[in-house]
């Protein structure tokens, strides 16, 4: 089933980049974006998570992370701001449960998730009160992880740019997509979701927190665990 929420008034990038328009081609543009990365970051997600019997996956999209999720998992709930990407993931999977959502007001109830994992969300949200949801709603022993985009260094960051160069003029004749490639570079650029997520970890009370770098620092995780005397 999908559940129908109030939309948060924080993510109105989000909401612009990802949209009806360009919901269909997400899995493609996201495959040949990421040059075929996407499911080894995923697949990375996977390992930290575990086997776990309840897992809710933010800001879950298509459900492309949720899927996957699925082979190891009891049971997979998905919220994400965007209506047209839910359907396609309940098309997918109709064993899903979904919500239409945000990620700092959570609409479930307080230890009912093993783990709670999201891809490409941390650099939109309010880092602080998203960790203060997680810690919520997981059990004790629980795993939270958090994946995104990182800014390279060195040579690697001169290829970045040259990359994001090329993007930009591919969304002038993709146009559903122009607004996410002339601005996600600036996003990421800016963003401190790694130093922010960290520091809101530690300021919870989750322990084995855990940095990763990956694909030569063009993206990273997060990871953590909520303790069992929690």
């Amino acid at each position: 089933m999908i559940v129908l929420l109030q939309v948060h008034d924080g993510h109105l990038l989000a909401k612009r980049f990802f949209n009806s328009a360009n919901a269909l081609s997400y899995d493609s543009i996201v495959k040949l974006a990421t040059f075929g990365q996407d499911f080894v970051w995923k697949k990375k997600i996977l390992d930290i998570a575990g086997n776990q019997g309840s897992v809710l996956d933010l800001a879950c999209g298509t459900g492309i992370l949720s899927c996957m999720l699925a082979a190891r998992s009891r049971s997979i709930t998905g919220i994400d701001l965007t209506i047209d990407y839910l359907r396609l993931a309940k098309k997918k999977k109709s064993d899903l449960f979904l919500a239409n959502g945000t990620a700092e007001l959570l609409p479930y109830r307080s230890g009912c998730f093993d783990a709670v994992v999201s891809s490409y969300l941390a650099k939109y949200i309010d880092t602080g009160m998203v960790v203060q949801e997680c810690w919520r709603v997981l059990r004790p022993n629980g795993v939270v992880v958090f994946h995104d985009f990182t800014y390279p260094c060195g040579i690697v960051g001169s290829m970045w740019r040259i990359y994001f160069y090329i993007l930009k003029l591919a969304g002038t004749f993709v146009r559903s997509w122009q607004a996410v490639f002339d601005g996600l570079d600036k996003l990421v650029l800016r963003t401190q979701w790694v130093k922010q997520t960290i520091s809101a970890l530690k300021s919870a009370g989750f322990e084995n927190i855990k940095h990763t770098s990956l694909t030569g620092g063009t993206s990273a995780i997060v990871s953590a665990v909520k303790p069992s005397r929690s």
